[in-house]
């Protein structure tokens, strides 16, 4: 079945802790105790662009207009099947997480979170998507936003023409959808030659802190065209990728400049509501979440959004995904789904599974219905591991465990580097 994307052009169209602690639901869990290293099967390996892309590393790219660059956000025609359970079978680790990083500079703004009304598309699914509000001039510079920014492609050629949305979650590793890096299951022949990445970007501010890269991290399975997915790359349990960033034009990290986010796996933060509470809220597992992103159709791109809503776990089969409802389009790919986004209010008790600014999802692919999904982090039938290193469990936790720590991938290591987390 052939993917669709949209397209962003001139005419607009309808369609934790630094101890390295796992928060679980009630505790802390040090990761050591799972004691479980990476498999060796092709299926449980992630794929680095480094030999494609070395050619180009030092090439100077242009960039296309933003009215003529290209969304590469797959759209779904699938009708929802009967959701399943959470498959306890295949998830033998405990929910988890690690944390986010202050950047070691001052704060300078505030959090202020949108307060437009809920709306839904063609599917009924609730949500608020929003301009990012706040801040003292330019919102999307405020804590937490900034750790999040556009991504600008190049798939041939030597000028950046797709774009996707990204965030940090280290001093130098950057996440985003596997999608917005390689063309689904077309081998070395489907990586973007290089990518630009330009943190809370805004129009109306200079952008001139760019961090250009050649080298992402994969997973195999998305490589060569063999993840358990839905359609041909579109609805799929593992469509994640990492980027290495280097230093700025200053000398500094990404990640120490504006902070990073944490990242969680195998449902932290989701919740079935108790039993007195199904009779309204129902017994499908969901999480409050929070999307950032640049769709393209909205401001043209040109500024952050903001979109929250209930994300419902969503499972057939050996797929593992969460759905919510969205006005986001094109150009969000990529874009993170955070769990208890902002920060604590003197005096409050906020319950369990708390830990502040988590990715969880990313935003992977969309329909026509103001509904999009993203892979499941966390174990699933191609990254079946509680645990790899300290990293955490399953697709997420195997690609930072390469990232950061594999000495198989030399031109990696970014944790003896100084360049992880």
């Amino acid at each position: 079945m052939s993917r669709q994307f949209w397209s962003v052009k001139t005419h607009l169209v309808p369609v934790v802790t630094k101890s390295l602690a796992i928060a679980s639901t009630g505790l802390l869990l040090c990761l050591q105790s799972y004691g479980v290293l990476a498999q060796n099967s092709s299926s449980n390996s992630t794929v680095s662009s480094d030999a494609a892309n070395q050619s180009f590393r030092e090439v100077k790219f242009n960039t296309l207009p933003e009215k003529q660059l290209k969304s590469r956000l797959p759209i779904d025609r699938v009708t929802a099947e009967a959701n399943a359970p959470l498959n306890t079978a295949m998830v033998n680790g405990l929910p988890g997480a690690l944390p986010g990083e202050e950047p070691n500079i001052p704060d300078y703004s505030s959090l202020d979170l949108p307060d437009s009304p809920l709306s839904y598309g063609t599917s009924q699914v609730p949500y608020t998507t929003s301009r990012v509000l706040g801040g003292t001039t330019i919102p999307a510079q405020a804590n937490f936003y900034r750790r999040s920014g556009k991504l600008y492609m190049a798939f041939g050629g030597n000028t950046y023409n797709y774009i996707c949305s990204a965030s940090l979650i280290g001093k130098s590793l950057l996440l985003t959808a596997a999608h917005c890096v390689h063309k689904y299951g077309q081998g070395e022949a489907g990586w973007a030659r290089k990518v630009k990445f330009i943190p809370a970007y805004d129009n109306r501010a200079s952008n001139d802190l760019e961090y250009e890269s050649t080298q992402y991290l994969i997973p195999n399975v998305y490589l060569n065209g063999t993840d358990t997915c839905t359609q041909d790359g579109v609805v799929c349990n593992n469509d994640i990728a990492l980027i290495a960033l280097p230093d700025d034009n200053q000398g500094q990290q990404a990640g120490n400049r504006n902070g990073w986010f944490g990242y969680g796996w195998n449902g932290y933060s989701y919740a079935v509501p108790d039993p007195a509470s199904q009779g309204v809220f129902g017994n499908k597992l969901f999480a409050a979440i929070t999307q950032l992103g640049y769709p393209g159709f909205h401001d043209s791109g040109l500024r952050m959004q903001i979109n929250t809503a209930y994300g419902a776990y969503y499972a057939i089969g050996n797929l593992k995904n969460t759905w919510l409802g969205s006005a986001m389009t094109g150009g969000s790919s990529g874009g993170p789904w955070l769990v208890n986004f902002g920060e604590d209010a003197k005096g409050a008790d906020y319950g369990s599974a708390k830990l502040r600014n988590v990715v969880v999802g990313v935003t992977s692919y969309g329909n026509n219905q103001q509904r999009l999904g993203s892979s499941w982090f966390g174990q699933n039938s191609e990254f079946p591991n509680s645990a790899y290193g300290n990293r955490g469990a399953g697709n997420i936790g195997k690609l930072v465990y390469n990232a950061c720590d594999n000495s198989a991938l030399s031109d990696w290591m970014l944790e003896s580097k100084g360049r992880c987390r």
